[in-house]
């Protein structure tokens, strides 16, 4: 593996034969806890854990006991909550704004495992959102527009790298992070096509799909409540690596969409060839567009094998076609 950690090209320029022996050292592979992603310091994220089986009161309670949580909330959950004698019964843990920082990824590492020491589950029924600041689309919605795009490209390799360890979705994800793919490259009544948009609200996303722009209000700072946007597509997760590789992902795809590195004729031109697949094969490898993202949004082979071990499931026998 130290072979691949050090390559500085393109993975989509190595060898059918190398790029299948690297999905094989994967198996073994494990994905580092790190102190920091190198994002941008004043981009902020904030996080949510759903779990079931823990009392509510007693998540408080241990949260209470330690540092540093004074800004974080448990709360009831449609999902996955429910009640025994009056007492609520599961729920999700929602962070404050956190940054890439030591002290906030080490906050991540221990709410987290206040959850795990509760017992806490995690279930068919949970899910873990990330709500980016809206501020990384420097108030131009060219920069919207260029992240739909590329995520309806990638949609069916982003959402099982989303599922995290488990390959397959949770059962409800098509009520509450639908995929957006096909409502993007068709349009219905309600989504305007990409070239007549002119707020982020004008695409119709919101808490049923993958991608939520509700609270993208405006791209003027006197409007803007709550502004971010919020992925929903990932599977209920207490593991923090998971956590962590997740939110590097995410973020360096918005990053890629407003950097000097984003290809328009590319992104264009696979864009209108697009299109939709059925959902069931989003459970699938498709291991070069794998390998077609990782090569365009991550500057370093870390980032990019910490994305495909993610996205090639344990005992997944991966071949390049």
């Amino acid at each position: 593996m130290k072979d691949y950690l050090n390559y500085t090209g393109d993975f989509s320029d190595l060898s059918r034969k190398d790029l299948e022996y690297l999905f094989i050292l994967l198996e073994n592979y494990k994905i580092r806890y790190r102190k920091n992603l190198e994002i941008p310091n004043n981009l902020g994220f904030g996080l949510e854990f759903e779990f079931e089986n823990v009392l509510l009161y007693y998540v408080k309670k241990e949260m209470s006991k330690t540092l540093g949580f004074e800004d974080w909330h448990v709360y009831k959950d449609k999902s996955c909550s429910y009640q025994i004698d009056g007492f609520d019964v599961g729920g999700e843990v929602v962070s404050p704004i956190l940054y890439d920082t030591l002290h906030d990824w080490e906050l991540i590492g221990n709410i987290l495992s206040v959850l795990r020491g509760l017992k806490a589950d995690i279930t068919d029924n949970t899910s873990f959102h990330v709500h980016i600041g809206a501020q990384i689309f420097k108030e131009d919605i060219k920069y919207v527009i260029r992240f739909v795009k590329v995520w309806s490209i990638f949609e069916h390799v982003i959402f099982k790298f989303a599922f995290g360890n488990s390959g397959i979705p949770r059962t409800k994800i098509l009520e509450f992070a639908h995929p957006i793919a096909e409502e993007i490259i068709h349009g219905n009544d309600y989504v305007l096509s990409l070239d007549e948009i002119r707020k982020p609200l004008e695409l119709s996303l919101d808490k049923t799909k993958a991608l939520n722009l509700s609270n993208y209000h405006n791209l003027f700072s006197d409007e803007e409540v709550n502004n971010d946007i919020e992925i929903r597509c990932a599977n209920g997760t207490l593991d923090k690596n998971i956590v962590q590789n997740t939110v590097n992902f995410y973020i360096k795809l918005m990053l890629y969409c407003v950097s000097d590195k984003y290809d328009e004729k590319l992104i264009n031109r696979l864009f209108d060839r697009l299109k939709s697949k059925e959902f069931k094969l989003y459970q699938q490898s498709y291991a070069k567009d794998a390998v077609m993202l990782v090569d365009m949004i991550f500057d370093h082979s870390l980032d990019k094998i910490n994305f495909l071990k993610q996205y090639i499931k344990q005992g997944e026998v991966v071949f390049v076609r």
